[in-house]
């Protein structure tokens, strides 16, 4: 009895000890799929590349595709520059780094970058960036008020950075404050050439036909006799040098900046030179009335030059602001909706699409935003109402708009209307939404399909026409899915810096989700020339004379 009881205590200590073990962790590395794999979802790798990740905190953050180029950024701030499809001008292939940049000191968190024709604007911090598109080099810096809360929105002129501490603040990337480099410091000469004592016999004055020269300019008085080279002032004055070892140069920094105007003295050192850099030009700031979480929204009529605005929201407040303004910028118009909005804005043509908390989208008109007279009793043109709320930037394309719920799912709209496209009709013969339950996530879309992650961390491949999944295969591995807003091509990221480009098998050039904005066409001014001059009356004999030269008409 007692040797059963001692094993049955033995026993339970034992399994008391393996319950409270901490539990060992399975490390797991993604691996690129087979082919034969991809293939049974109709996909093929174009291209893959592993990123410089520094460390274990390092990570893929953001996966920018633009034009032929894709920038991607890691969560320590490394951003590269990378060929999406080949280019036989450049003799560049797809997957080819063009550029690699790395910031002096991680940013902290890592923002989405803004890309436009010949730069590349990055925000680390309160640090904005200016890089050349072309070899990823720092043409400017500007230090921010405060730190950035989104990428920056920009035109053909501007730059718009949402800041954190409730405001926009506005530069032009165009214009801008020349520096300032002092020519190069006087140098004085060493007064003091000789440093040997021997003498010279070239430049003696002591010949065999002169013996006794005269000592009036010599420097010595034994022969051989020299003329006494250094000048009378041999000391320099030292009122104005930086240091009084040869050689003398004048002082070119300032020893004691004043501290009054400044903010802080974090770069007090560099207001102790006389040199100044280029910098962008501060425009405007504008106050908003909460946090701004979101990039800007430029919208403008390219019929009117003066229909440019910038929107953007905070709380359940979507507002308007003209692009320029003095030093100050003000609140045009607001709109208030029903409930928090819980997603970023898109934007189409005429119409914004705003998802607020109570699982509705809404489709407003860009064009009653703006007026100040029409925003108060405007309406929306279309609302779609999930089963959970969207969290989730909707994906646009030029022909639909994919949104994704919470706990509902994957469904495909009209633009405008917001009018279902993936539908299923009841026993009783109504219509109703059918969404695609099993996406968690989109990653991108073509004309002929979605694709999407699961739950589970498979890779779903979705009909875009009924809204069926056909096929799935598991990436459970690459933690890191990344949403395609631009192209066709479906991007995965491991935590070990593997990414993998892949796209359909039939579609070799990437396809364009939207095109371009077509730009407004310029109006010429006429051409004001002189006015004809009429031709004075023809007389009586002159007619006469026409008519006889004219042959006659048979």
């Amino acid at each position: 009895m007692t040797n059963r009881l001692s094993a049955f205590v033995f026993v339970v200590l034992v399994g008391a000890a393996v319950a409270q073990a901490p539990p060992q962790k399975l490390i797991t590395r993604a691996l690129e799929p087979s082919a034969e794999d991809l293939a049974r979802l109709n996909l093929v790798v174009a291209w893959r590349i592993y990123a410089p990740v520094g460390s274990q905190g390092d990570s893929i953050a953001t996966v920018q595709p633009f034009e032929d180029q894709v920038f991607v950024q890691l969560q320590s701030g490394t951003l590269l520059a990378i060929q999406a499809h080949e280019n036989p001008k450049t003799f560049k292939r797809a997957g080819d780094v063009l550029w690699t940049m790395r910031p002096a000191q991680a940013p902290g968190v890592a923002r989405p970058v803004a890309i436009g024709p010949k730069e590349v604007y990055l925000t680390l911090g309160q640090r904005l960036l200016i890089l050349d598109r072309a070899d990823g080099k720092v043409k400017y810096t500007e230090e921010l008020p405060f730190s950035a809360n989104n990428a920056p929105a920009i035109d053909e002129t501007s730059i718009y950075i949402p800041l954190g501490n409730r405001r926009i603040t506005a530069y032009s990337h165009v214009e801008k404050i020349p520096g300032h480099r002092p020519p190069k410091p006087y140098e004085a000469p060493d007064p003091v050439r000789r440093v040997s004592l021997i003498p010279e016999p070239g430049d003696a004055l002591s010949t065999p036909q002169n013996r006794s020269p005269s000592i009036a300019r010599l420097e010595i008085l034994r022969p051989p006799f020299k003329r006494g080279m250094d000048s009378i002032d041999s000391v320099t004055s030292i009122g104005m040098l930086k240091n009084v070892r040869p050689p003398y140069r004048e002082v070119d920094s300032s020893r004691s900046p004043s501290v009054v105007g400044l903010r802080n003295l974090r770069n007090i050192y560099e207001l102790s030179e006389k040199e100044s850099i280029t910098r962008v030009k501060h425009l405007w700031e504008l106050q908003a009335g909460g946090q701004l979480w979101d990039t800007p929204i430029l919208t403008a009529d390219p019929n009117d030059p003066e229909s440019q605005r910038l929107t953007t929201y905070t709380g359940r407040n979507v507002f308007t602001s003209r692009r320029e303004a003095a030093r100050t910028n003000g609140i045009q118009t607001q709109y208030f909706t029903q409930a928090a909005i819980t997603a970023p804005l898109s934007n189409y043509g005429d119409n914004i699409y705003v998802a607020t908390a109570d699982s509705n989208l809404v489709a407003l008109s860009v064009a009653d935003l703006r007026e100040p007279s029409m925003v108060s009793s405007t309406l929306p043109r279309g609302k779609f109402t999930t089963g959970g709320p969207i969290q989730q930037k909707p994906l646009v394309t030029e022909n639909a708009l994919y949104v994704v719920a919470a706990r509902w799912g994957l469904i495909r709209l009209k633009h405008g209307t917001l009018e279902p496209m993936w539908t299923e009709r009841l026993s009783d013969g109504r219509i109703r939404a059918r969404p695609n339950s099993d996406v968690v996530q989109l990653l991108s879309v073509n004309s002929s399909y979605a694709y999407g992650i699961d739950r589970g961390g498979r890779l779903l491949v979705i009909d875009a026409i009924r809204g069926s999944t056909l096929s799935s295969f598991d990436v459970s591995a690459f933690t890191l899915p990344l949403t395609n807003d631009a192209t066709d091509r479906v991007y995965l990221a491991a935590g070990s810096g593997l990414l993998l480009c892949m796209h359909d098998t039939s579609r070799l050039k990437p396809e364009f989700l939207r095109k371009p904005p077509v730009a407004a066409p310029k109006k010429e001014n006429p051409v004001i020339g002189e006015p004809k001059k009429e031709m004075p009356p023809m007389k009586e004999p002159e007619k006469k004379q026409l008519e006889k030269k004219e042959p006659e008409k048979k």
